[in-house]
C-alpha cells in the first residue's frame, strides 16, 4: 500500500471537476518535481533541527490551522521514507484510506475531528473517512541542504529522504493552487528553533523562592526574630538581677 501526498499538480482537475461534498482530492502518484510558485514568509519555529548531515529535518507548518511552525530531527535517516522520517521526528500521523490508496489526514491530531473548518464557504469537519477536500489538505515538500522547497515527486511512503536535507508539510486551507504557500521555513537559511515550554517549565517559572517570597524578605524576618530573642534574654537577666 502506497501512502500518497496531495500536490497542486494533481489537484487542478479535482478542484475544477468535483464539489466540496465529494471530497475532491486526488492523491499524488508519480509526477515530475514541481517547484513551488508561492514562497511563504519565514516564521518562528519551535522544536529542533538536525545538527549534522546524518539526519533529516522535518518541518510541519500548522499556520492555516492557527498553530505554529514546528521542526523535528529524524536522526540517522539513511534509507528512511518520508513517512518514517515524519514519525521519527516526533510527529503523530493519522492516515485515511479510500479505494486502496492512503493519504495523510492529520498530523498531531490536526485538523481536529471535533472542530469545523470553513472550506469554500461551508463548514467541514475532518472525519478521516475519505480523502480530504482540495481546500483542506496536507501538502508535502522536499528540499536539499541549502536548497528550496519543491513538491514531492512521490508519496511519503515511497520517497526516500535525503540525509542533511529537509522534509516539509503544510496544511493548506482555502489556498488557491497558484498561490498555495510552502512551509514558512527557509531550508537555505534555517532558523534556530526555540524549545516549547513544558508544563514543568511553566510551573518552575511561576515559583520564585519559597512560595514566591523573596529571599531578602526571609533575611529581614530572621534578623527581626534574632533581635526579639536578644531583647527577651536581656530583659530576663535584668529582672533576675533586680530580684537578687
Amino acid at each position: 500500500m502506497r501512502l500518497y501526498a496531495l500536490a497542486a499538480a494533481t489537484l487542478v482537475g479535482a478542484a475544477l471537476s468535483f464539489p466540496l461534498a465529494a471530497h475532491a482530492s486526488v492523491p499524488l502518484a508519480a509526477s515530475a518535481s514541481v517547484p513551488l510558485a508561492a514562497k511563504a514568509d519565514v516564521a518562528p519555529v519551535t522544536g529542533e533541527v538536525c545538527e549534522d548531515a546524518t539526519g533529516t529535518t522535518v518541518v510541519v507548518d500548522f499556520t492555516d490551522l492557527g498553530g505554529d511552525v514546528e521542526a523535528g530531527c529524524a536522526a540517522d535517516s539513511v534509507g528512511m521514507t518520508g513517512l518514517q522520517a515524519l514519525d521519527a521526528a516526533g510527529f503523530e500521523v493519522t492516515p485515511v484510506e479510500t479505494g486502496g490508496l492512503t493519504a495523510i489526514c492529520r498530523i498531531d491530531d490536526q485538523p481536529s475531528g471535533s472542530e469545523a473548518l470553513t472550506v469554500e464557504g461551508q463548514d467541514y469537519t475532518e472525519a478521516c473517512e475519505e480523502f480530504p477536500p482540495a481546500g483542506a489538505y496536507w501538502s508535502y515538500y522536499v528540499a536539499e541542504d541549502g536548497g528550496a522547497w519543491e513538491y514531492a515527486q512521490t508519496g511519503a511512503d515511497a520517497s526516500e529522504v535525503v540525509p542533511g536535507g529537509y522534509e516539509g508539510w503544510r496544511f493548506q486551507l482555502n489556498q488557491s493552487l497558484e498561490s498555495a504557500p510552502n512551509p514558512a521555513f527557509d531550508p537555505a537559511n534555517p532558523p534556530t528553533p526555540t524549545a516549547p515550554e513544558s508544563d514543568e517549565d511553566a510551573e518552575a517559572s511561576g515559583d520564585s523562592g519559597d512560595d514566591g517570597v523573596s529571599p531578602v524578605v526571609w533575611v529581614v524576618v530572621g534578623a527581626g526574630v534574632v533581635v526579639v530573642i536578644g531583647l527577651g534574654v536581656a530583659a530576663s537577666r535584668r529582672r533576675s538581677s533586680e530580684d537578687g
